[in-house]
């Protein structure tokens, strides 16, 4: 039985650059989805205090449609000055946490359009994803002297495979 090691916290300036790069790399149509998810997954006392603090940042934003319904934060969210003022307000690393963990994410990484390429993303979304991530042995198939696989050719059993 594998023991999980306890992961270590994760500070806000992380979890801001975790979101800048998920959002970077899913289509806005998931990213949608997933400022949904994650305004959904806060507590009515958590949206009232983010679309505070956004409506302080931001004079245009709407107030009332945004701090109920996860569909209007995603909207709004939509606005590249919401996004940026979203990483400067104080509760947006509470929000960005919300969101690079939300379903949507989480499934587009493991059964979507990003799950193709996990093996070239940084360890933490493997971990998101539930991707075990194997260290780069330069494609040899063992890792001990005399056995197929070790790289030595004047070995009698060396891992060039036009011997075997």
């Amino acid at each position: 039985m594998k023991r999980r090691h306890a992961q270590p916290a994760i500070t806000s300036d992380e979890q801001i650059a975790r979101y800048a790069y998920v959002l970077g790399n899913v289509p806005a149509s998931v990213a949608d989805r997933a400022y949904a998810a994650a305004f959904s997954r806060l507590t009515a006392a958590q949206r009232e205090e983010v679309v505070g603090q956004l409506s302080a940042e931001l004079p245009d934003a709407p107030k009332e449609a945004a701090s109920v319904d996860p569909a209007a934060f995603a909207t709004l969210m939509r606005d590249l000055l919401a996004r940026d003022a979203l990483v400067r307000i104080r509760d947006g690393a509470v929000v960005a946490a919300a969101f690079v963990t939300s379903p949507p994410i989480v499934a587009y990484f493991t059964t979507g359009a990003g799950s193709v390429n996990v093996d070239h993303q940084p360890p933490w979304v493997h971990q998101l994803a539930g991707h075990e991530t194997a260290p780069v042995d330069g494609g040899r198939t063992h890792h001990r002297h005399g056995v197929p696989g070790v790289v030595s050719y004047d070995h009698p059993n060396s891992g060039d495979s036009r011997e075997w």
